[in-house]
């Protein structure tokens, strides 16, 4: 697959004109000396590196470590305090989109950074759109699309709205956009050589991050430069080629792919030994136990069709399923997020069958907490401080007569409960969530519901996005807290995790349940069969 810029008359550049890209081996990139500070937290550290065309080179860390603020330094997003990035042995001016673009150096967003309401031609073409007698000529937007997504993903219609596309499509849109050569200035177009993926895949199923793998091992072969951050070792051993870790803002090592294995690796991020987790004993329920939840027969237009299940103190239950086979509608469902559900709820005996902002309730005074997926959007309150942030749920119980607010109260529970699901945070009655880390978001959301949450908690993808130090401390608050009593729904697209902390497992698929496994019988074979409705288990 050969994909380059576009020439200022329309017209597709030829796939074998690689004249603006270095031999295959070749330095594209190199990152010198880079500092880069924001206030007291040091985010790069003298970080150097060297980027090859023809490569896959993967930048690994943990949540922090600096991967984030290197990919936008070469993006132009962000100005280092000191050093400097060159682009065949020339230095690149630092801090501009523009210089960054001209250098053929292109960044693809973990999350959505494309108009969801605007058509997929019209994202491809918002740099340049083309024009005829000064209007925009729609035509060749489409042409223009349809050139740059044949060689992807030839079955993406460019007419389609972005935001009615699924993750694994917007993804290849993005990529689309990345690999545009599109330029409103004298020098004409500047092909992508460089293409940074931030975190990838962390929401496509495992269909689409094959699709993507396949993409990049074919921008590979084209002669790009790739850099994949990405928490999933499985992925970085299958298409990288070398790898740099950070931590802490510094370079640790970089090494060929081929010479080093996952352990290493992951005390490199962490800095040490990840001793792998005892397995939990069996959760056994005591003869006449109350389940923590019991749902009958649970229907929502939404895509749920008569789910029944249920979860006992102490278990853990996982949800296993691919994208869209309805795993946290039902989790809406369960907590009163999904004001159409119908169907019976019960927690510990005590019947919550209500409807909208009435389930919510009545599930916050049974002791029930809902982590959902998507951390920004729904789990974050991102313009209060991270203590508010912490307390918000349960601030009516740490308040005085009249129900004033009791400051010293307020911090010292905060302060403890940062110490005891060590969250990091320079200043929490300032720092809003903005200034944590992903895992420390993440880790804020489990710790608030934690705290307050004495019969299930639902819990919907509680690591993506999050390196394997945060990950493990996790599952560690995870089975502590079930060992303590707790029942868990965990849904999550990461089969290891499943694996490793799921007493039982449902396999959704088409919005209801197609069968179960105990842990000992779960394999990702029989799971995957289960989810894709194949007739074996």
């Amino acid at each position: 697959m050969a994909v380059g810029g576009l020439k200022p008359d329309r017209e597709a550049r030829a796939p074998s004109d690689r004249a603006d890209r270095p031999t295959a081996g070749a330095a594209a990139v190199e990152v010198r000396s880079l500092d880069k500070h924001f206030g007291p937290t040091v985010a790069l550290d003298d970080v150097s590196l060297e980027l090859r065309a023809g490569e896959v080179h993967a930048l690994l860390g943990e949540n922090g470590a600096g991967k984030s603020t290197l990919s936008r330094v070469l993006a132009g997003l962000v100005m280092p305090d000191r050093g400097e990035v060159t682009v065949d042995a020339k230095r690149m001016r630092t801090g501009s989109i523009a210089a960054s673009r001209r250098a053929g150096i292109r960044l693809v967003h973990q999350e959505l950074a494309l108009c969801p309401n605007l058509s997929v031609a019209e994202n491809l073409s918002l740099h340049a759109p083309p024009k005829r007698a000064g209007r925009i000529d729609h035509r060749a937007m489409i042409e223009r699309a349809e050139a740059l997504l044949r060689p992807l993903e030839p079955g993406i219609d460019p007419r389609t709205p972005v935001g009615s596309l699924g993750p694994g499509y917007r993804q290849i849109c993005q990529i689309a956009l990345a690999l545009a050569g599109e330029s409103t200035d004298a020098e004409g177009a500047h092909p992508a050589r460089v293409i940074v993926f931030d975190e990838p895949t962390s929401s496509l199923s495992i269909a689409e991050t094959h699709r993507l793998l396949r993409i990049i091992a074919d921008l590979r072969r084209d002669g790009l430069a790739i850099v994949y951050v990405s928490h999933h070792l499985d992925e970085v051993f299958r298409c990288c080629d070398r790898a740099t870790v950070l931590r802490d803002g510094r370079v640790v090592a970089t090494q060929a792919i081929a010479d080093t294995d996952e352990r290493t690796l992951v005390k490199q991020m962490v800095g040490r030994d990840l001793a792998p987790a005892a397995p939990r004993s069996l959760a056994l329920a005591s003869p006449g136990a109350v389940p923590a939840l019991e749902v009958g027969d649970l229907r929502s237009p939404r895509g749920l069709h008569g789910v029944s299940l249920r979860v006992m103190p102490g278990e853990i239950v996982g949800v296993a399923g691919l994208v869209g086979a309805g795993r946290s509608d039902l989790l809406d469902a369960i907590f009163g997020l999904d004001r159409a559900a119908r169907g019976s709820v019960r927690v510990n005996g005590v019947d919550c069958s209500r409807r909208g902002a009435a389930r919510v309730r009545a599930m916050l005074r049974a002791g029930v907490g809902l982590v959902p997926e998507d951390r920004r959007e729904q789990g974050l309150f991102p313009n209060l401080t991270v203590r508010d942030n912490l307390l918000a749920p349960r601030l009516h119980t740490l308040a005085g007569p009249l129900g004033l607010r009791r400051p010293l109260t307020e911090r010292r529970e905060s302060d403890r409960m940062i110490g005891a699901f060590r969250i990091k945070a320079s200043n929490p009655s300032i720092d809003t969530p903005r200034a944590l880390s992903g895992g420390n978001q993440q880790k804020l959301i489990i710790s608030r519901w934690l705290a307050m949450t004495r019969t299930l908690l639902l819990l919907d993808e509680p690591t993506r996005g999050i390196d394997v130090g945060t990950k493990a401390e996790i599952h560690d608050l995870i089975r502590r807290a079930v060992d303590d009593g707790l029942g868990v729904l965990l849904v999550s697209s990461d089969m290891p995790e499943l694996l490793a902390l799921s007493d039982r497992l449902l396999v959704m698929a088409g919005g209801a349940i197609r069968g179960s496994f105990d842990r000992d019988d779960a394999t990702p074979e029989r799971i995957l069969n289960l989810a894709t409705g194949s007739s074996k288990s």
